[in-house]
Protein backbone atom coordinates (compact mmCIF):
# COMPACT_ATOMS: atom_id res chain seq x y z
CA UNK A 1 0.00 0.00 0.00
CA UNK A 2 1.42 3.38 -1.00
CA UNK A 3 1.84 6.23 1.46
CA UNK A 4 -0.94 8.17 -0.25
CA UNK A 5 -3.40 5.26 0.00
CA UNK A 6 -2.53 4.80 3.67
CA UNK A 7 -2.86 8.51 4.41
CA UNK A 8 -6.28 8.69 2.76
CA UNK A 9 -7.59 6.08 5.18
CA UNK A 10 -6.95 8.14 8.31
CA UNK A 11 -10.41 9.72 8.65
CA UNK A 12 -12.08 6.40 7.79
CA UNK A 13 -9.96 4.69 10.44
CA UNK A 14 -11.08 7.24 13.02
CA UNK A 15 -14.73 6.64 12.12
CA UNK A 16 -14.28 2.85 12.11
CA UNK A 17 -12.63 2.90 15.55
CA UNK A 18 -15.55 4.93 16.93
CA UNK A 19 -18.06 2.51 15.37
CA UNK A 20 -16.20 -0.49 16.77
CA UNK A 21 -16.10 1.06 20.24
CA UNK A 22 -19.88 1.60 20.07
CA UNK A 23 -20.48 -2.00 18.96
CA UNK A 24 -18.22 -3.36 21.72
CA UNK A 25 -20.07 -1.23 24.30
CA UNK A 26 -23.43 -2.58 23.07
CA UNK A 27 -22.12 -6.14 23.28
CA UNK A 28 -20.98 -5.56 26.85
CA UNK A 29 -24.45 -4.28 27.74
CA UNK A 30 -26.06 -7.32 26.11
CA UNK A 31 -23.77 -9.71 27.95
CA UNK A 32 -25.00 -8.46 31.33
CA UNK A 33 -28.64 -9.22 30.62
CA UNK A 34 -30.29 -12.06 32.46
CA UNK A 35 -32.49 -14.37 30.40
CA UNK A 36 -35.95 -15.06 31.85
CA UNK A 37 -38.48 -17.71 30.91
CA UNK A 38 -41.34 -19.79 32.23
CA UNK A 39 -41.57 -23.55 32.04
CA UNK A 40 -44.27 -26.01 33.01
CA UNK A 41 -43.83 -29.17 34.99
CA UNK A 42 -45.64 -31.38 37.43
CA UNK A 43 -45.12 -32.70 40.91
CA UNK A 44 -43.13 -35.94 41.23
CA UNK A 45 -45.90 -37.62 43.18
CA UNK A 46 -49.54 -38.31 42.53
CA UNK A 47 -51.79 -36.30 41.66
CA UNK A 48 -49.06 -34.87 39.35
CA UNK A 49 -50.43 -31.35 39.46
CA UNK A 50 -49.25 -29.18 36.55
CA UNK A 51 -47.37 -26.08 37.69
CA UNK A 52 -45.54 -23.15 36.06
CA UNK A 53 -41.98 -22.34 37.13
CA UNK A 54 -40.22 -19.04 36.54
CA UNK A 55 -36.53 -19.46 35.69
CA UNK A 56 -33.76 -16.96 35.03
CA UNK A 57 -30.05 -17.04 34.33
CA UNK A 58 -27.38 -16.41 31.74
CA UNK A 59 -27.41 -18.10 28.36
CA UNK A 60 -24.04 -19.83 28.10
CA UNK A 61 -24.23 -20.11 24.29
CA UNK A 62 -25.13 -16.47 23.93
CA UNK A 63 -22.38 -15.43 26.37
CA UNK A 64 -19.79 -17.45 24.45
CA UNK A 65 -20.93 -16.02 21.09
CA UNK A 66 -20.89 -12.45 22.43
CA UNK A 67 -17.44 -13.02 23.90
CA UNK A 68 -16.08 -14.29 20.56
CA UNK A 69 -17.63 -11.36 18.70
CA UNK A 70 -16.18 -8.90 21.24
CA UNK A 71 -12.70 -10.41 20.76
CA UNK A 72 -13.07 -10.18 16.99
CA UNK A 73 -14.14 -6.53 17.14
CA UNK A 74 -11.34 -5.74 19.60
CA UNK A 75 -8.75 -7.24 17.24
CA UNK A 76 -10.15 -5.20 14.37
CA UNK A 77 -10.03 -2.07 16.50
CA UNK A 78 -6.38 -2.77 17.40
CA UNK A 79 -5.55 -3.21 13.71
CA UNK A 80 -7.19 0.13 12.88
CA UNK A 81 -5.36 1.85 15.73
CA UNK A 82 -2.08 0.37 14.49
CA UNK A 83 -2.68 1.70 10.97
CA UNK A 84 -3.60 5.09 12.41
CA UNK A 85 -0.36 5.09 14.40
CA UNK A 86 1.64 4.25 11.26
CA UNK A 87 0.11 7.28 9.54
CA UNK A 88 0.93 9.53 12.50
CA UNK A 89 4.51 8.20 12.54
CA UNK A 90 4.86 8.83 8.80
CA UNK A 91 3.69 12.43 9.23
CA UNK A 92 5.87 12.87 12.32
CA UNK A 93 8.96 11.73 10.40
CA UNK A 94 8.58 14.40 7.70
CA UNK A 95 11.64 16.62 8.26
CA UNK A 96 10.23 19.90 6.90
CA UNK A 97 7.84 21.74 9.24
CA UNK A 98 5.62 23.23 6.51
CA UNK A 99 5.29 19.88 4.76
CA UNK A 100 4.50 18.16 8.05
CA UNK A 101 1.80 20.78 8.79
CA UNK A 102 0.26 20.34 5.33
CA UNK A 103 0.01 16.57 5.85
CA UNK A 104 -1.41 17.01 9.34
CA UNK A 105 -3.99 19.55 8.18
CA UNK A 106 -5.03 17.35 5.26
CA UNK A 107 -5.13 13.88 6.80
CA UNK A 108 -5.44 14.25 10.56
CA UNK A 109 -7.56 17.43 10.67
CA UNK A 110 -9.38 16.68 7.37
CA UNK A 111 -9.12 20.23 5.99
CA UNK A 112 -9.71 21.14 2.35
CA UNK A 113 -6.80 22.32 0.19
CA UNK A 114 -8.19 25.85 0.22
CA UNK A 115 -8.29 25.93 4.04
CA UNK A 116 -4.76 24.51 4.19
CA UNK A 117 -3.50 27.21 1.81
CA UNK A 118 -4.96 29.89 4.08
CA UNK A 119 -3.42 28.32 7.19
CA UNK A 120 0.07 28.32 5.70
CA UNK A 121 -0.34 31.85 4.38
CA UNK A 122 -0.98 31.20 0.67
CA UNK A 123 -4.00 32.10 -1.43
CA UNK A 124 -3.64 29.52 -4.19
CA UNK A 125 -5.03 26.14 -3.10
CA UNK A 126 -2.83 24.30 -5.59
CA UNK A 127 0.34 25.44 -3.76
CA UNK A 128 0.03 23.11 -0.75
CA UNK A 129 -1.34 20.30 -2.91
CA UNK A 130 1.04 20.36 -5.87
CA UNK A 131 4.17 22.09 -4.59
CA UNK A 132 4.32 20.60 -1.10
CA UNK A 133 2.13 17.49 -0.85
CA UNK A 134 2.50 15.86 -4.27
CA UNK A 135 6.19 16.70 -4.52
CA UNK A 136 6.89 15.10 -1.14
CA UNK A 137 4.96 11.94 -1.99
CA UNK A 138 6.87 11.60 -5.28
CA UNK A 139 10.17 11.68 -3.43
CA UNK A 140 9.87 11.55 0.38
CA UNK A 141 13.67 11.56 0.80
CA UNK A 142 14.06 14.98 -0.89
CA UNK A 143 11.22 17.30 0.17
CA UNK A 144 10.73 20.58 -1.75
Amino acid sequence: MSHKELLQQYTDLQAEIKDLEDRIRKLENQADKIECDSVTGSDNNFPYTLRTFHIEGYSYKKQRRLSRLKKLLSKRKEKCEEMKLRIEEFINNIPDSKTRRVFQYRYIDGLSWQMIARRIGKHDESYPRKIIHDKYLENPKNPN
